[in-house]
């Protein structure tokens, strides 16, 4: 795997699943030719942040934009049901953590709809990105 760069973006995305688990998205990746999960970081529905692709790779998240950003999956169909508190918490404090170390500001935090030619709803029609900004910044 090629070695990730100068972090400039956080990309939020969802797994598209309800019953979903770290280990079943790495194996759906891998199916589909990946090296590894795509993503760095998933956050489950009770809160739970779990180590994805090491940090120290490029992700493979989001077409054109891997080679300077970290990519952060929701578990859960977030077009279909609302994300629990606990899971907007654990994202809040994570990318708050995570925009501090590597002096990336709130408006380099994105939803994977916010993208050019991105047709998807990701990181779901229940994710505010505006308001998911808002509270990193207070």
């Amino acid at each position: 795997m090629e070695l990730l760069g100068k972090v400039n973006k956080i990309i939020i995305h969802h797994s598209q699943r309800q019953n979903d688990f770290p280990e079943f998205i790495r194996q759906r990746h891998i199916q589909r030719g990946f090296e590894d999960i795509g993503y760095h970081w998933l956050v489950d529905a009770e809160g739970n942040l779990y180590k994805g692709r090491d940090e120290k790779f490029i992700g493979a998240h989001v077409f054109g934009h891997n080679k300077d950003s970290f990519g952060v999956c929701l578990i859960g169909d977030l077009d279909k049901a609302h994300p629990t508190k606990k899971q907007i918490s654990t994202l809040i404090e994570f990318l708050r953590d995570k925009a501090i170390q590597n002096k990336i500001s709130t408006e380099n935090i994105l939803g994977h709809r916010e993208f050019p030619n991105v047709t998807k709803t990701c990181p779901g029609k229940f994710v505010d990105m505006e308001e998911i900004r808002r509270l990193v910044e207070n």
